[in-house]
């Protein structure tokens, strides 16, 4: 994906977020969903299913539970990450599951040289990260087997936000910016800076780039989620975040004006929790 990897991002990581319940539940509900045509799959051979970005692996987690559940079929899972300190993290994960799974270090663009013939491929939480969306579809399908799955989702995305959602993150970013004004006087943010996690397509623009990609069938839901207050804060630690809402700002500077605000902005707006659509895609390669 083109995300550096670095000693300070790697203090401010998705791991805090990735871990709430109503996270997991959603990437829990994709799993299923994508998963459920491959039990018709001839049980004499092995599937071969892999998480792309799987960062610390909470998604490959879900999947290795989900085939330990199908024990007439066998299945590989292999993740996959540029991140070292992630893979590093999910091996362990995996391994205290007593489950066992694949970790590559590698980019999606070189995913053909990592696996072939893939039953479903898992893309979590991270397309939105991606800047040229139809060249990772294509290179997705190039992996998959005729009839192979892609599934993938994000909460950010052009129909994301509630009503609700905007008047909460506008009020929150700005309580955040006057906070960092006077905290911290000598911080500057950048207004050229462009976030990547900005760069969002609304559900017709996924299914287009993927039938262009040679998926021939592609399923879109949206699912509300209701985010915890205590959850909004951990995603205001993740370093993409924060450069997104807070660029210029140094990481633990912005985490911190981000981490202290949350709770005011939502008692103004007499909020106990901040709801969000998420879009999830599950399609077909023809």
């Amino acid at each position: 994906m083109g995300l550096l990897e670095t000693e300070e991002t790697n203090q401010f990581t998705f791991e805090a977020f990735a871990a709430h319940a109503f996270y997991t539940e959603i990437n829990r509900s994709l799993v299923r969903k994508a998963l459920a045509p491959l039990v018709l799959h001839p049980a004499d051979r092995a599937l071969t299913i892999i998480d792309m970005a799987c960062g610390t692996g909470s998604v490959t987690r879900l999947i290795t539970e989900a085939t330990a559940h199908q024990r007439s079929q066998r299945a590989r899972i292999v993740g996959v990450d540029p991140s070292a300190e992630a893979l590093r993290l999910a091996q362990q994960s995996i391994e205290a599951m007593g489950a066992k799974a694949d970790f590559i270090q590698g980019e999606t663009a070189d995913l053909a040289s990592f696996v072939r013939d893939v039953d479903a491929a898992f893309f979590c939480n991270a397309i939105h990260l991606i800047s040229d969306k139809l060249c990772a579809f294509q290179q997705m399908a190039a992996i998959l087997v005729p009839g192979g799955i892609l599934a993938c989702n994000s909460a950010f995305y052009d129909g994301t936000n509630l009503e609700e959602t905007v008047r909460f993150s506008r009020l929150w970013i700005r309580r955040a910016v006057g906070w960092l004004r006077t905290e911290h006087p000598e911080v500057h943010l950048s207004r050229e800076a462009k976030a990547t996690a900005r760069q969002w397509l609304n559900p017709e623009e996924y299914v287009s780039l993927l039938k262009q990609s040679g998926f021939r069938s592609v399923e879109v839901t949206e699912e509300r989620v209701s985010m915890s207050l205590e959850s909004v804060i951990d995603l205001g630690h993740y370093w993409l975040f924060i450069e997104g809402a807070l660029p210029g700002a140094p990481l633990a500077i912005g985490a911190e004006a981000l981490g202290s605000t949350v709770y005011g902005a939502a008692q103004e707006l007499n909020m106990t929790y901040v709801p969000r659509m998420w879009l999830q895609i599950v399609a077909t390669k023809g």
